[in-house]
């Protein structure tokens, strides 16, 4: 990824606090020369590895965990909030249309899991995780059998990661004048993602 200084995130607690905030992603490997990606939910666990572990389970039936080998890097990228930015907010309207992002991409060789008693937990956490973030009362025992049989279908993927780094492209390069424009236009839109964007800015800046 191109990340020009300014934009770079090193703090490593903020990009692990952004994986597990979009850790909805999307897994890229290449396979003699062909490109693969599936979009699934990941764990991350910082305790293990050189930049922590990412934990993943995908459909048995999707071939794309066939094409690992254990010894080929996979590409795993986590995408935050996102807007196009126009000129006429910044107070020095002489200047060109950007796209503002925040990016962290993950890097590592990916492991496969087939063994029920190591996929399950996988499975608890993802549903605890999501189930909790969203305010369900779901008793999952409800399902218990149903889940277990389900084990079958799935593999679990654990990707220890070797490279990691973030992009927060927030408009460092213009003035605090024409950030502090940009936010306010975002903050009275009505897309969810651009007010998204405006608290990431305002962050940034150190406001609240």
């Amino acid at each position: 990824m191109y990340i020009p200084a300014s934009n770079r995130i090193d703090d490593t607690t903020v990009l692990h606090a952004f994986m597990r905030q979009y850790n909805f992603a999307v897994l890229f490997s290449t396979y003699e020369g062909t490109p693969h990606a599936t979009h699934i939910p990941f764990l991350y666990d910082e305790t293990r590895g050189l930049h922590g572990t990412l934990i993943a389970h995908m459909a048995r039936a999707n071939p794309h965990w066939k094409m690992f080998d254990s010894t080929t890097m996979a590409l795993v990228v986590f995408s935050g909030p996102h807007s196009y930015i126009s000129p006429a907010w910044y107070a020095d309207q002489v200047a060109v249309p950007t796209w503002n992002y925040a990016a962290v991409h993950a890097c590592g060789i990916p492991t496969v899991i087939h063994e029920p008693a190591v996929l399950r937990p996988i499975v608890d956490m993802l549903t605890d995780l999501h189930e909790t973030a969203v305010g369900s009362t779901w008793d999952r025992s409800l399902a218990d059998a149903y889940m277990r049989a389900d084990l079958q279908a799935i593999v679990g993927i654990e990707i220890p990661i070797l490279r990691l780094e973030g992009k927060f492209k927030l408009n460092q390069n213009r003035s605090v004048e024409d950030r502090q424009g940009v936010i306010r236009a975002l903050e009275h839109s009505a897309d969810q993602g651009q007010r998204d964007m405006a608290s990431m800015m305002r962050d940034a800046l150190g406001e609240k």
